[in-house]
């Protein structure tokens, strides 16, 4: 009786270990952000946060100043000569990205690693994208 028992508790582990599901693997735009002729991309990161919501607003958020950023280097790249500081002309892009009314940028993918499978537990990671044409629209707006 006393094996069978054991039995029985080693067959109800194996069972309920097997139904863990596999970690979800990350997705591919981590890796190799997204580049068509039509749009800028960016990944924003955020750690847990003690709100959920807050995880994603500041992912989010880290994205959009990616994208600034991503702007600027664009910008150098067309030889056009920009007024004021770096700094403060990456600030004045990522306000106007972030501008809620405006709504210039578009989540375009969500992904929470709760394994640590890409990085550390419990990060979450969004991938943005920004139409060029309106990018374009938006550093003449700063300039």
């Amino acid at each position: 009786m006393r094996y069978l028992s054991l039995f029985g508790i080693l067959v109800l582990l194996l069972s309920t270990s097997s139904c863990r599901s596999a970690p979800e693997p990350a997705p591919g735009w981590l890796e190799s952000i997204p580049q068509d002729k039509d749009h800028y991309y960016a990944v924003g990161i955020s750690g847990p946060t003690p709100r959920i919501s807050d995880s994603w607003d500041q992912a989010i958020k880290r994205a959009r100043a990616e994208l600034g950023r991503m702007i600027i280097s664009h910008v150098r790249s067309d030889d056009i000569s920009v007024s004021t500081s770096r700094g403060q002309y990456v600030k004045e892009i990522v306000n106007i990205l972030s501008d809620a009314e405006l709504n210039y940028t578009e989540v375009t993918e969500r992904w929470v690693d709760g394994s640590g499978v890409y990085g550390p537990r419990d990060h979450f990671y969004v991938l943005i994208r920004i139409e060029k044409r309106i990018a374009e629209s938006v550093l003449k707006r700063v300039r």
